[in-house]
């Protein structure tokens, strides 16, 4: 086998030379791809700005190297992060060093490129089923690291917690004592595979970084809605499958300069009010306190308005989309919170950054489980009893606050021929509107039920696995609903304030986006066999809504899955509408004076013959009653 190997690849190498191309052994190979031997030394080193000097006591919690459970990050001086193969040694060795405390799991799906995916179960309880988790009466915690696989800070963060909980003297089993945790320390394995020194242009370690998309270059922090992803789906399986108390995701961010090595996301007054009141009221006073006694600073996340004018403020991911990781647990009722470590700051601060900040939420969500508890049962009666649902919010006033980047001078750039920013790390304090989504925009009213015709399985399928409950339809059943007729359809954008670049191809996310006005009319729709009846007052109506209603940014309509809708059928030949039109006109004269006054008052239509022909054709029993219709029956209460 070897040999024929070798003589297949010598064949190979000769045929590439006879064709004059380079040999195999001289292209970009996996797992990263990159060649940069033709690159200039210029354009291999990232060139960061000074970074604000600290001085961290959180250091204390450190490892040597030569310690029996030290991170690749501790034994590398934090140069390095653990590939995932090095992820799954590690876990394995934790587990079997943390006498039962930890067991290690699969999730129900592999990677897009095939890979088994991890998730790790801490619990004082013997039982760490869904049911033993349940049964301790403690919070469970769900943290997730690795969306983008080059913010690794949140994982080798929670490799500290986590062997500082279960193993040798366990400083902090007094957490593990009080909440359980469940950890998925790669969730984009595909990216995580592609490893090269050229991952992250903003960012000030590790050396060596994963990639930030999995293997279909799906963006996974866009996915909670949609759920085209396996990896999503599986986060989509745990909620369902283990009762959740709190969801931590954690990021790095590669914003601009400010001192703030830590943030974190709220959710504003969004789906889940009662779980932000109380983050706002008994976690964030412990999380900023231990944060800062350790000399980190934290701020809410950030995100300038505008990259070179810093005075313009910034808007704080609050009541954002719920295709977002954290916005997602938010509409689900789970008190959920998105975390940024700056990149720009040494990666040993991110990760020492990360470490003390979730200690501390541990802390507080262990020690006020009781009114965590309270909150959550608030959101879940309040999602149960709203007659009208807010799905999207708008930002309102802005609000001024007190906050400090770096001081900063402008100059022309002969590379962009605009005014470019040059940072130093002079704290600078200033003072800049924040806006923030805290306006209710689009509201609708809850219906009864929702009805989702059998032949689209996939919008059905992707239901499910949000964990919605549903029953179908055992034979044909006419149904009085309300449809939708989509009318002034555009293609739409994604939704990605904090990306420069605008994709020239239409598309987002693997997704033709549209656009429409929703105009609602009645009908006894006959819906077939094996149709899908949602009742909307479960647990996770609010989300059905939300994935339903065309309106919705996330609706499933938003994202395309219904774009073959947006075609006429039938199509009538001019010899037979003209002298149709003609009769038409002779017979209605209200009909004649009110094509007369779109002749009059709309000239592109006056100009425009198909269009005139079209205006009949629409007025006749011929046109397509289905055109441009949205299948999902909404049955209204009464």
């Amino acid at each position: 086998m070897h040999n024929a190997y070798s003589r297949r690849f010598a064949l190979a190498a000769g045929a590439l030379a006879f064709m004059g191309l380079p040999a195999l052994a001289d292209l970009p190979q996996a797992p990263g791809y990159v060649d940069d031997s033709t690159a200039l030394p210029a354009a291999k080193a990232r060139i960061l700005p000074p970074m604000f000097e600290q001085t961290l006591s959180s250091t204390r919690f450190l490892v040597g190297a030569d310690h029996p459970l030290a991170t690749v990050a501790e034994a590398s001086d934090f140069h390095r992060t653990s590939t995932y193969t090095q992820t799954r040694e590690y876990m394995d060795k934790l587990a079997a060093a943390s006498e039962g405390a930890i067991a290690l799991t699969w999730m129900p799906e592999k990677s897009g490129e095939g890979y088994d995916m991890l998730l790790a179960v801490a619990s004082t309880s013997a039982d760490k089923s869904a049911e033993g988790l349940k049964a301790s009466g403690k919070p469970t915690v769900l943290v997730q690291a690795e969306i983008h696989p080059g913010e690794a800070n949140g994982k080798d963060a929670m490799f500290m917690l986590l062997r500082d909980m279960t193993t040798g003297k366990k400083p902090l089993a007094a957490l593990l004592d009080k909440i359980n945790i469940l950890f998925i320390p790669t969730l984009n394995v595909d990216g995580d595979m592609r490893t090269s020194a050229y991952g992250r242009i903003n960012q000030n370690g590790p050396d060596i970084t994963g990639w930030r998309v999995n293997g279909q270059n799906l963006n996974l922090n866009r996915d909670f809605t949609k759920l085209d992803s396996a990896e999503i789906r599986n986060v989509a399986w745990v909620f369902n499958h283990y009762e959740l108390s709190f969801f931590a995701d954690t990021h790095s961010t590669d914003g601009a300069m400010y001192p703030y090595d830590s943030s974190y996301c709220h959710n504003g007054d969004g789906w889940s009010p009662a779980a932000t009141r109380w983050m706002d009221t008994l976690m964030q006073p412990r999380v900023y306190e231990e944060v800062r006694r350790y000399g980190h600073q934290i701020h809410e996340c950030i995100s300038l308005n505008d990259n070179q004018d810093p005075t313009q403020g910034y808007y704080p991911y609050r009541t954002d989309l719920a295709r977002f990781s954290n916005q997602y647990g938010d509409i689900r009722n789970v008190p959920s919170v998105l975390i940024e470590q700056h990149a720009l700051h040494p990666y040993r601060t991110q990760v020492l950054g990360n470490y003390v900040m979730l200690k501390a939420m541990f802390d507080s969500i262990g020690s006020n489980a009781e009114s965590l508890k309270t909150a959550i049962a608030a959101d879940r009666a309040k999602a149960l009893a709203d007659d009208r649902v807010t799905l999207t919010w708008k930002p309102g006033t802005p609000k001024p606050v007190r906050f400090t980047t770096g001081a900063y001078s402008e100059a022309l750039s002969p590379i962009t021929g605009r005014k470019t920013i040059k940072w130093t790390n002079e704290p600078l304090e200033m003072e800049v509107p924040v806006t923030a989504n805290d306006v209710p925009d689009l509201s609708v009213a809850r219906p009864a039920e929702y009805i989702v015709p059998v032949q689209w399985g996939e919008v059905i399928d992707r239901l499910r696995a949000h964990g919605i409950a549903m029953k179908t339809l055992d034979k044909p059943t006419p149904i009085e609903v309300t449809l939708y007729r989509m009318d002034d359809i555009e293609l739409a954008g994604g939704f990605e304030p904090d990306r420069a670049a605008k994709n020239r191809i239409p598309g987002y996310e693997g997704h033709l986006l549209v656009s429409g006005t929703a105009k609602p009319i009645k009908r006894l729709q006959t819906f077939p066999a094996g149709s899908a009846v949602i009742d909307v007052r479960q647990p996770l109506g609010v989300l059905a809504m939300d994935l339903l209603e065309p309106a919705s940014p996330d609706s499933f309509w938003s994202w395309g899955f219904f774009n073959s809708t947006l075609v006429v059928a039938e199509e009538p030949e001019e010899y037979v509408m003209e002298p149709m039109a003609r009769r038409m006109l002779e017979q209605d004269p209200k009909l004649k004076a009110e094509f007369q006054h779109r002749l009059d008052t709309d000239e592109a239509f006056a100009k425009d013959a198909d269009a005139r022909l079209q205006w009949f054709y629409q007025r006749t029993p011929f046109y397509d009653a289905n055109a441009y219709l949205y299948p999902v029956g909404r049955v209204e209460r009464r």
